[in-house]
């Protein structure tokens, strides 16, 4: 009676691992594939930055940005109103988030327009300056003949 006993446990535990095992690959896959979606949507951004640069437009840094949130909401609002951009140094942040909204440091996220769009990226970043009440974590680059 005992071996019936002791094998049953034994399948029993077998196939809760593998049925663990399984499930966490469905999540790990769900996970990267949304993380692929995200690339998508940046390369998917930054493309008309990089097809206007090759035919030859002069791209400038604009922006030093302490956080990912003001990041995003100024690249959403530049995109809005038909100015590409490119930002490197995103990815960075996210591991040294805090460090870099307390400090103006080398850490931040720099964000690139065309030269070109600077007067109404300018015009778009001082409307979103004042809605937001503070330019605190924004540092803006000036503009280049």
């Amino acid at each position: 009676m005992w071996p019936v006993i002791i094998t049953c446990g034994v399948i029993l535990i077998c196939v809760t691992v593998y049925v663990s095992r399984k499930n966490e690959k469905k999540r790990i896959s769900s996970t990267e594939a949304a993380a692929a979606d995200d690339a998508k949507d940046v390369d998917e951004f930054s493309k008309a930055f990089f097809e206007r640069v090759q035919t030859g437009e002069s791209a400038q840094p604009f922006l030093q940005l302490a956080g990912q949130g003001d990041c995003a909401l100024i690249q959403g609002m530049l995109q809005s109103a038909g100015i590409p951009s490119y930002t490197d140094f995103t990815h960075i942040n996210k591991f040294y988030g805090p460090l870099t909204e307390a400090t103006s440091s080398g850490l931040s996220i720099k964000l690139q327009i065309l030269t070109n769009d600077y007067d109404d990226a300018l015009a778009v970043v001082n409307d979103y300056i004042k809605t937001k009440g503070t330019s605190a974590g924004i540092t803006i680059s000036g503009k280049q003949q």
